[in-house]
């Protein structure tokens, strides 16, 4: 078995207050990593934490990220696959990889969510609908309904997934960095 690692994060910004007051939801982005030192965490989002725009297929740096979002709060939890899951979640992830410039934000697919309604626009995705797809096609979740109506919320209802941590990703990678 292998783990994976879904994070859930909240930076207080202007969107991420409008996608709170929009969904209710403490945490309104979500992105997956490959490893607990988060080196690596994929979604789709800010290209530059600066900046509001371009947007797209994202490899987050959670160390900018705290730098410019002090007061950020996260929810990191730790799912555990197969073997074959992981090789499947590394071959769906090398297809954004190899074209990521080709991806963007999803900006209209918001209403759609608020609605309920099933919306797919070709190589644009919302963080959300990023890493549902991500676990779909990987075969390691179906969440019962289309990718494109996913929240937040609706990966709490992962069953095998454990909370590792929540409070500020600041206080996590300086727990990280001491822990060498």
């Amino acid at each position: 078995m292998l783990n994976i690692y879904i994070i859930f994060s909240y930076t207080g910004t202007y969107f991420s207050r409008f996608l709170r007051l929009m969904t209710g939801e403490k945490y309104v982005h979500v992105s997956v990593s490959l490893d607990d030192k988060l080196k690596k965490v994929y979604s789709f989002g800010r290209k530059n934490p600066r900046w509001m725009f371009p947007t797209g297929f994202i490899m987050e740096n959670m160390d900018l990220i705290s730098s410019f979002f002090k007061n950020a709060r996260f929810q990191i939890f730790e799912l555990q696959i197969t073997k074959a899951e992981y090789r499947r979640l590394r071959h769906e992830l090398k297809k954004y990889l190899d074209h990521q410039n080709e991806f963007h934000y999803n900006v209209k697919g918001l209403v759609h969510i608020k609605f309920n309604r099933i919306y797919h626009r070709n190589h644009h995705f919302l963080c959300t609908q990023f890493v549902g797809k991500l676990l779909q096609d990987s075969k390691i979740y179906d969440f019962g309904k289309d990718y494109s109506l996913l929240r937040p919320k609706d990966f709490t209802k992962i069953l095998n997934m454990r909370m590792i941590y929540e409070g500020k990703i600041l206080d996590y990678l300086e727990a990280l960095s001491n822990e060498k």
